[in-house]
């Protein structure tokens, strides 16, 4: 399978997946929502995509406008896949190939802060409300920033600091806002 890039400076570019069911991509109009829901604040942003699978949405990204990216992704032959979808696309991204809890604290014992931080962790794995705690405690988030989580569309997401949550079939985006 392979996705396409759908807006900005790389609008077009084809980029491969992972085969069979290891990671599980976010499906073309999934991300054309989240994109259409944060075009206004991409323009210079730092970008965190964790279980970043193929790359698509940090590459995404960069492509309509975001400053730079960082992705996170324990599996190498994902590694591999999304190292192959950047050299296709021209981009010099950090992609560290390690869980997301080590490479977290790394990016935290670093300094690293984010406007917006991709996850799209294997359904059940964490819950988007512990996502948004754990980015919250190593303080990788930029005031006003995004995390933009996909997860089960059956898992409820809570609080006050949600800009709003998209379902898609069983798949569900929730969109937090640090204020």
């Amino acid at each position: 399978m392979s996705l396409t890039v759908s807006g900005g400076s790389l609008r077009g570019r084809r980029l491969a997946t992972l085969p069979g069911r290891e990671t599980r991509p976010t499906i073309g109009r999934v991300r054309e929502a989240v994109f259409s829901i944060l075009q206004h604040d991409l323009a210079g942003a730092q970008v965190l995509d964790l279980f970043a699978g193929s790359g698509a949405l940090a590459i995404e990204a960069v492509s309509r406008g975001a400053a730079t990216a960082t992705l996170i992704e324990n599996n190498p032959k994902a590694a591999a896949i999304i190292r192959q979808n950047l050299d296709r696309c021209g981009l010099d991204l950090r992609l560290m190939v390690t869980d997301y809890d080590a490479g977290l604290k790394t990016l935290a014992r670093e300094g690293a802060v984010f406007d917006l931080v991709f996850a799209d962790p294997p359904y059940g794995l964490i819950l988007p409300r512990e996502m948004y705690r754990i980015l919250g405690e190593y303080r990788l988030m930029t005031a006003g920033g995004f995390l933009i989580m996909e997860h089960a569309g059956r898992e409820q997401s809570e609080g006050d600091d949600i800009v709003t949550t998209r379902r898609f079939g069983d798949s569900a985006i929730t969109i937090y806002r640090y204020g």
